[in-house]
């Protein structure tokens, strides 16, 4: 017989999680929409005289079967997320892997890779398969299936690293990973006439001007797009290319490839930029009772995001703790004045 654990009734002044304010939801990414078919005068570069070509590397039975099973996968989670009463939540999305970024800092990094599977509106994710396959079928075939992997799921752990050091979220969808192939096969595009032909000069054209309309309208409120995502896609996979294909390029390309790495490493365990890290830090102090510690911390809070009604009743409950009662009115004050039910949720 299995017995429930225990229900714990919160004490008074016992700190309250991180809620919705410091833990936004995950944002789309938005990927172009697909292109016409070259015209017949744009034909495709070819490898230059000098540079040797390299080898396709073809997986058994010549199909791209990493890109094509990365494809299944998309539509699996678009459809698990949609018969979700609300797919957008983060109860949705935890169950396929997308987690808030207070779980990922506490150890929960597959959400690196998960979110770049997960889409919610058809549009979204139909684009990305259009860019997966493009990009990913004629990438695989060149380079082989065990390499494109490493490649697939490293390009989804940087971008979404990235992606989540400047927006407090890992963001949603593949267009990190479709930003990485397009940079590797663009970079590389002298190197092997499999890559040229993925391209055209009016598909780079498309795909560069893309990358600067999200960010203005990210800049102008108009989408929540994952441009810090694409960015350092494009830049991983310009790296990845210079350290592997590109002829004279391969120590640069690799000082590339490690500095990008390293650097995404970092906002998993040190971000005193982000709201919600200073947050999460803040809430793990309390709890542990370090009532300077989280006070300094909740005050940060407070002054980046001064509409943080959970700040400041936390912050009250480590005042009275401090032996600080004015100021622990004071700040509860100001949090029911910030939201009225902010003691009633669990």
């Amino acid at each position: 017989m299995s017995i429930d654990p225990p229900s714990v009734e919160p004490k008074p002044g016992d700190p309250t999680p991180p809620g919705e304010p410091t833990q936004p939801r995950p944002t789309d990414d938005r990927t172009p929409a697909p292109l016409s078919s070259p015209s017949a005068d744009l034909a495709p570069a070819t490898a230059a005289d000098d540079a040797p070509a390299l080898t396709p590397q073809l997986p058994p039975v010549g199909r791209p079967w990493i890109t094509v099973l990365a494809i299944v996968i998309c539509v699996g989670v678009f459809f698990g997320l949609n018969s979700q009463p609300d797919p957008e939540s983060w109860d949705a999305m935890s169950k396929f892997g997308v987690l808030p970024a207070g779980e990922i800092w506490d150890g929960g990094y597959w959400a690196l890779v998960c979110s770049a599977f997960a889409h919610v509106q058809l549009w979204h994710v139909g684009l990305n398969l259009y860019w997966l396959w493009i990009f990913g079928a004629p990438l695989e075939r060149a380079i082989g299936s065990m390499r494109f992997l490493a490649f697939f799921l490293s390009a989804a752990a940087v971008s979404s690293a990235y992606q989540l050091a400047f927006s407090d979220s890992t963001g949603i969808g593949a267009s990190g990973i479709l930003y990485a192939m397009f940079g590797f096969l663009w970079w590389g595009r002298d190197a092997s006439p499999e890559f040229a032909k993925a391209l055209s000069g009016q598909t780079s054209q498309y795909l560069f001007i893309w990358l600067f309309v999200c960010l203005i309208a990210t800049w102008t409120g108009q989408w929540q797009i994952g441009n810090a995502a694409h960015f350092s896609g494009l830049l991983f996979g310009i790296a990845v290319a210079a350290a592997f294909v590109v002829p004279g390029a391969a120590r640069t390309g690799k000082v590339a490839v490690a500095g990008l790495a390293a650097a995404a490493i970092v906002p998993l365990f040190w971000a005193p930029w982000s709201v919600s890290w200073l947050g999460y830090h803040a809430y793990k102090a309390h709890a542990a009772e370090r009532y300077d510690e989280a006070y300094e911390l909740y005050s940060q809070v407070i002054e980046r995001a001064p509409e943080s009604a959970w700040a400041h009743l936390n912050r009250s409950y480590v005042n009275e703790a401090l032996g600080e009662p004015e100021r622990a009115r004071m700040d509860r004050q100001i949090a029911l004045s910030l939201d009225p039910t902010i003691e009633q949720q669990p």
